[in-house]
């Protein structure tokens, strides 16, 4: 199985804590990848300009190619596309307005793809860069043996503010930080906070849900620098500040906790203006709010990432092995249920891209795209050998096993992939 870097939810954390020792080291003279091809095929918008790929790549020692080397004037689809390069490249780097179609192109090409920008999912480079310069921040300020355990110094506190929902820096930073254990404190901008199914997500990675504040304004967490430190003898004056589903009491007591741990602080302007950054936001007296630094991508999380997508072309799927470790099982069928997100590559090109989702809990049976990550419910089931379906929960559907599992929403859904009723009786599972 090929690795396709769609994002950073599915890497280890020691995968991910080398991937940024890589991006702050000093520049190497070496080239890793001397005698490797890495193809840039820009299909939609990208985060940065196909020519920093493709310098990072000529920088490491590789061959590239570039989209019209591939396609010679005209433009056949974009998955036959990849699958042309990787006939000639060994890594390829892709950018296209649908969510998985990293994965889907590395599933189809066979070789490693690195997601350079999918519609409103995650940017790994930048998220790696952000995760390099907050574990900096972290190592550089770390609070006091006696403030804090020896696990809860080591243990990252980054808050992640205003527009969660349409920063892909954000939640690229975001998926990083749950696969690295990290406490995360939320302050989405009205309007502008991560989709639910984001939110189980990164959940159920981390085992716990991220706490989640709603600010007043945007400037209102930076503000607390003077509630928090100026003021701490006076009753806090945090209504500011109310954590999604918890109590106003409880809810300011954690507020102030988790704010004074802050090691670093990302804002994301609703404005699309660049995030900054905010080592240390809430420590120390006496001074002004702090504003941050625009963050601009480090070109060494590009140089990382391709170094990484080439070195583990040959491995197997280890992290979603880990990742995915709770799941009752990976679905893939060509007669089920296909994702509902009009955004998802699987829905996008069906007859190019199997369904692929995780069966979180059989009964009921929910499901989460592995392409996306949209939850889904399926209430019938059906088996591809007796091609039958039956409500889910039933016993028959207690009997279909699971080599031969194909799920569905609606029993239309299933006489449509010519499937019939279950009819009650006895006999072998199907």
């Amino acid at each position: 199985m090929t690795r396709a870097l769609s994002g950073l939810l599915g890497l280890r954390a020691a995968d991910l804590r080398a991937l940024a020792e890589r991006v702050r080291g000093e520049p190497g003279t070496w080239t890793p990848l001397r005698g490797r091809i890495v193809a840039v095929l820009p299909f939609g918008p990208s985060a940065l300009p196909p020519a920093a790929w493709l310098a990072a790549a000529q920088r490491l020692g590789a061959g590239v190619l570039r989209l019209d080397d591939v396609t010679s004037g005209a433009t056949p689809p974009p998955l036959s596309v990849a699958v042309e390069a990787a006939r000639h490249a060994d890594v390829l780097v892709t950018s296209h307005p649908a969510l998985g179609f990293a994965r889907a192109a590395s599933e189809l090409a066979g070789v490693p793809v690195v997601n350079a920008g999918e519609g409103d999912g995650e940017d790994p480079a930048s998220g790696l860069s952000l995760l390099a310069a907050a574990l900096a921040a972290h190592t550089q300020t770390g609070l006091s043996a006696d403030r804090r355990s020896a696990p809860a110094r080591d243990r990252i506190h980054v808050a992640v503010c205003g527009d969660l929902r349409g920063s892909r820096a954000a939640r690229a930073l975001l998926a990083a930080l749950a696969a690295l254990d990290a406490t995360v404190l939320l302050v989405p901008a009205r309007g502008r906070d991560l989709p639910e199914d984001a939110l189980q997500r990164l959940a159920r990675r981390t085992g716990r849900r991220p706490l989640r504040f709603e600010a007043r304004t945007m400037r209102s967490l930076l503000d607390m620098v003077d509630t928090v430190l100026l003021a701490p003898e006076e009753a806090p004056q945090l209504p500011l500040f109310q954590e999604v589903g918890v109590p106003p009491g409880e809810s300011e007591r954690r507020a102030r906790r988790e704010v004074e741990d802050t090691d670093v602080l990302l804002v994301a302007p609703t404005d699309g203006a660049p995030e900054r950054l905010v080592a240390a936001p809430f420590r120390g007296r006496g001074r002004a709010v702090p504003e941050g630094v625009v963050h601009r991508t480090h070109p060494g999380a590009l140089a990382a990432l391709l170094e990484f997508a080439a070195a583990a072309g040959a491995e197997p799927g280890r992290a979603e092995a880990e990742l995915f470790r709770d799941a009752a099982l990976r679905y893939r069928s060509p007669y089920g249920l296909r994702c509902r997100n009009g955004a998802c590559i699987a829905a996008r090109e069906p007859a190019h891209v199997l369904p692929d989702f995780l069966l979180l809990t059989r009964s009921p049976a929910d499901l989460e795209c592995l392409h996306c990550g949209t939850r889904t419910r399926a209430r019938h089931v059906g088996s591809s050998e007796a091609l039958r379906h039956h409500p889910v929960g039933s016993a028959d559907a207690a009997k279909v096993l699971d080599a031969n599992l194909v799920l569905f929403r609606t029993p239309a859904e299933a006489l449509e992939a010519g499937f019939s009723p279950s009819r009650r009786g006895h006999g072998r599972p199907a």
